[in-house]
Order: structure tokens, then sequence, then C-alpha cells
């Protein structure tokens, strides 16, 4: 498991995007390429896509409408009660154990609806609709939590196969975290710490501003802004689902937050501010050995060109994206080149990537910011999916290369058998403790799985070489 951290990023489900207006970014060869075939529009504000392990396009969402890889909406992909103009809109989760079920979870919008419809998900089976996916039936608009803040995020559990899925109350300081496992949801933690949304007296827009969590998934951090300031970070436990010790880094009351991004090495903090305190900030956390008054005093200044500043993503190439004003008819992304690095060594770069005439509107897709995703890819045909009977089984990575490794905890032994996509067995061993497993023989292609105990199949899926 010493790889893992370094595994996150290779990952290929964050490798396309869909914001903005009818625009969206590949990453399949690291430098993004520009895509003008997306169904959102120049007024959405949050949105969020999933690709399976390959990189492949399943589906995305702005909140409202689900659309698939054809770039259809889905028939029962209508009428969602989250919303397009909601900060963070939507957030897709594979259901743990599972290549074709997806969580798409819900937070409704401020101005327009008052949050009225609160925190929801739907249930997204990918081998319905020809293997286009729909939402399952009975299974749309399922509430979990009324009038939280425009903010949605998720970490992978510290037992590498469920997720937390976070949001925070409004009117409130509560944090709200949702344990996803292969059951479904089947805890909530709530941590009361930090500021209370909005700060009082009430001011608009209170709700809007992203959360996000580290890479590691150590720490969040949030913002408000427009008149309600707030910009915090915590310590979250990835075993626990609690959120602790609250550091503000507000400087400024009047100063209005939108944008906020982890380094993909954990140890700086991006604040993009719009309206007032136009410009982009970057804290160092290991500042003082993380102390919060030299964490505060690292404040540096790395982007200012009388811009408002809105959303920020760390993308899976290791950069981080930036949109920003002016509204309506900016056609560029800036960037943050080495955001890794201290101060204007991160080197940030206006106006660099071009999004062929279309424009960027406030935000980008919403994704687990490690890119630490479970899902591989689904055979509708086969009825081939990961089942998993034991979390604490483990295989890993993939797509893989030489070699596979295998991490279980049974008190008898294991046998694991490999099989290429027409079913025929190519590789076959029984072991009774962890691990690897030389496939330098085997061809690239998908291959199949399963791992068997004297009680029976504990563990199947597909997996893909390189």
């Amino acid at each position: 498991m010493i790889l893992f951290p370094s595994l996150c990023f290779s990952q290929k489900q964050g490798n396309v995007w869909y914001f903005g207006d009818h625009v969206g970014l590949d990453f399949s060869t690291g430098n993004p390429i520009t895509l003008v075939n997306g169904q959102t529009d120049a007024s959405v504000e949050g949105t969020a896509v999933m690709s399976d392990s390959s990189g492949a396009l399943l589906f995305y969402s702005d909140g409202s409408k689900i659309w698939n890889r054809n770039h259809q909406i889905m028939p029962n992909g209508d009428s969602l009660l989250g919303h397009w103009s909601s900060t963070q809109s939507s957030l897709i989760i594979p259901l743990p154990g599972s290549s074709k079920l997806f969580y798409v979870f819900t937070t409704d919008a401020f101005y327009q609806n008052n949050l009225r419809y609160g925190f929801r998900y739907s249930i997204v089976d990918m081998c319905l609709d020809n293997g286009l996916g729909d939402i399952v039936l009975n299974q749309k608009n399922i509430l979990l939590l009324d009038t939280v803040s425009e903010k949605l995020t998720a970490v992978r559990h510290s037992n590498g196969i469920d997720y937390w899925i976070i949001t925070h109350k409004y009117f409130s300081d509560a944090f709200y975290s949702y344990h996803l496992t292969a059951a479904g949801i089947t805890d909530t933690v709530i941590s009361h710490v930090g500021s209370t949304h909005p700060i009082a007296p009430l001011a608009t827009g209170g709700a809007i501003g992203q959360l996000k969590a580290s890479p590691n998934g150590e720490k969040l951090a949030i913002v408000n802004g427009n008149g309600s300031s707030i910009a915090e970070y915590f310590d979250f436990n990835k075993g626990s689902g609690m959120v602790t010790n609250c550091v503000s880094i507000q400087a400024n009351l009047n100063w209005n937050y939108y944008g906020v991004s982890f380094s993909p090495d954990n140890t700086k903090l991006y604040i993009a501010c719009w309206l007032n305190g136009n410009g982009i900030y970057q804290f160092d956390l290991n500042a003082g050995g993380g102390n919060p008054n030299a964490v505060m005093a690292s404040k540096t200044q790395i982007a200012n060109n009388n811009y408002n500043y809105l959303g920020l993503q760390l993308a899976n190439n290791g950069k981080i994206y930036v949109t920003r004003s002016p509204f309506g008819v900016n056609t560029y992304l800036d960037v943050i080149n080495y955001p890794n690095n201290l101060g204007v060594a991160c080197n940030y770069n206006d106006s660099a990537v071009s999004l062929a005439g279309h424009t960027s509107g406030f935000g980008f897709p919403n994704f687990v910011d490690s890119y630490d995703y479970s899902n591989t890819f689904f055979n509708c045909l086969t009825g081939v999916d990961e089942v998993s009977r034991n979390n604490n089984i483990v295989v890993y990575p993939n797509p893989f290369y030489d070699e596979l490794y295998i991490n279980f905890e049974l008190d008898e032994f294991v046998q694991v058998n490999l099989y290429d996509i027409a079913l025929r067995k190519v590789l076959s061993g029984s072991f009774d403790t962890s691990t690897s497993i030389n496939t330098s023989s085997l061809s690239s292609g998908v291959y199949l799985y399963d791992l068997r105990s004297k009680s029976g199949v504990v563990k199947q899926g597909k997996i893909v070489k390189n």
C-alpha cells in the first residue's frame, strides 16, 4: 500500500470535464484538449462528471439534468431537485463494490430556490437504457437533509473502500458526513465546528462558495462569499467522519470568496476572491509547523489582474484550473502550473487554456480531489460487475502493469483466478496472506477476476492491464 498515494492521480475517472457554455476539457494526454460538444449552458455554475477507469465518459450532470455519454438527457434524467446555479450543484460517486451503480448527489441554489429542496441523491444504473444509463425507478431525488449550503465534497474512507460525502447545513455550524458503503448510506456523522452559515446579520449569498478536501482526505477547506464572508480549514478524520480544529484564515470581512483548492501534496491552500478582494491567495499550511498564526502570515497573492476570480479545481494532471470574469465573455481559463511550490513559484498563468470561443461560467465539475475512485467498467451483456462480500479485500492498481496486488484479511486461504474477456482462465493461484501476482505474461486489455475462499466467491470484478 506504500504505492497508493502515487496511484491516486493516475486514475482516469476525472479525464473528461463538462461545464460552462457547452464546453469541456479532455485530460487524456495530460494537457487539456478543449471540447465543444457538452450540453450545459452559459448560466451553469456547478456540474459533475463521471468516466470509467479507462477514461471513457459515462455521464454528467448540472444538478437538474443528467446527460449520457451521447450527450442526451437520460430517459428519467430530468427534473432533479438540485440546481445548475448551485456552486457545487452535484457530485457523482460509485457505489462501493459496484461499477454499474452510481449515486448522484445534488444541492439546491440559494438565489433561485432559497435552498428549499436541500441535499438529495438519485441512483444511476449504467445497464439501463441499453447501456447508456438511467435513474433507477423510485431512486430519484431521495432527500437526505433540508436547507444545505451550496457545498458538497467527498473523501475516500480510511478503509480504502467506502466514501464520506460531506456537506454543510445552512443556518448552522454543522458539517454532515454521510458514510456511503456497498449497502448504501449507512451512517451520518454531524460535527458542530467553525462558523455558523451565514454569519449574522443575514447576508444574501452566504450559501455560495466551494467546499474542498485535501487529496489525502485529512483536511477540509470552506469559503463563503457575497457579504457573508468565511474562509476556514479543518481537520477531517477519514475513519470517523468527524470534522475538528477550525482555523480561520479570514483576511477581510468585506472580501467575497468563491473558490478554494488544495495543492496535490496537501501543503498549500488556494482561495479565490470575486467582487471585493479580487485576487487568488496562497497559504502555506506547513508554515511554523502548521501554527495558525504562521499559516495566516504566509498569505501570498499570486494573481490580481482586476478580475473576479471564481471556481478553482485541481485536475488529475496536478494543476489547478481557474475560472474568472468578465462574466459571460471570458473564453479562457487560467492555471496554477505548480501548485505545490511556495508563493509565486507556483507559476500562475493567465489565459492559459482557450475554450474555442465558449465561455467558462462560474465553476468546474465537482470531483473527489484525490481522484481515488473505485469503479472500473461494467459489461452489461455478461453481467460481470465488481462485487465484494468483504470490504477488507483490495485489488489494485487499476489499471495495472506487470504486477497485480491483492490485500485481504481472512482466516483461510484465497484462490485467485484471472480470466480474459472470453472467460478463459489465464492465471490462477492460492494464497494464505496478501500477495502480488506477476502478470508480465499477459497482453494489454480487459480481464475479469474472482477471489474464492472455502465459503465461495468473496470478490469479483474487472480490471485493465496497460
